[in-house]
């Protein structure tokens, strides 16, 4: 009876550590789906993180590229309004020269038919009084301030001298 009880001892101990492994074999199963599950959860967020992310990357572009157009736009408008105003000044200047050679007979060096600093005060032809003055002075600001891309500080500069001198010669004549 001796060997029938260790054998059994022996068969119950191998019973019990298979009943064990299986034990832990099928809560280790049930953890590793959870645990994938948990890890998927995680990246399914950052997936979501980097999606959002590159949509505010996406929206910031895309208005700072309709503010540039709208700029180049601008830019563009008022190069095509001067150009006009340029032609028609400069035919009314050659038709005065003109007449005024016929009637002098001084060469046509002596007269100057536009003054020196033309590529600032031309931006401000046509301003007849302070609100038109104002809204050229901001539109000009926005295209040629040196933080957009045709900036340029001298030109800034020329442009609020011309601004303040046109301000004052307005403000005397009310």
């Amino acid at each position: 009876m001796g060997q029938a009880y260790v054998a059994t001892e022996e068969a119950f101990k191998v019973i019990t550590d298979w009943r064990f492994q299986k034990a832990v074999g099928s809560r280790a199963n049930d953890l590793a789906p959870a645990e994938e599950r948990e890890e998927l959860r995680r990246q399914q967020q950052q997936l979501e993180r980097e999606r959002q992310e590159f949509l505010r990357a996406k929206s910031f572009e895309e208005k700072r590229l309709a503010r540039e157009k709208r700029i180049f736009d601008m830019e563009w408008q008022m190069l095509e309004e001067e150009w006009r105003r340029l032609a028609i000044e400069k035919e009314r200047m050659g038709h005065k020269a003109h007449h005024s050679a016929h009637s002098s007979k001084e060469s046509d060096t002596s007269e100057r038919v536009m003054p020196s600093d033309v590529s600032v005060s031309v931006f401000f032809s046509g301003v007849k009084n302070m609100r038109m003055l104002r809204k050229r002075y901001r539109d000009l600001i926005k295209i040629f301030h040196p933080d957009n891309v045709s900036g340029d500080t001298d030109v800034i500069q020329k442009i609020n001298e011309e601004y303040e001198m046109l301000k004052r010669r307005i403000e005397r004549n009310r």
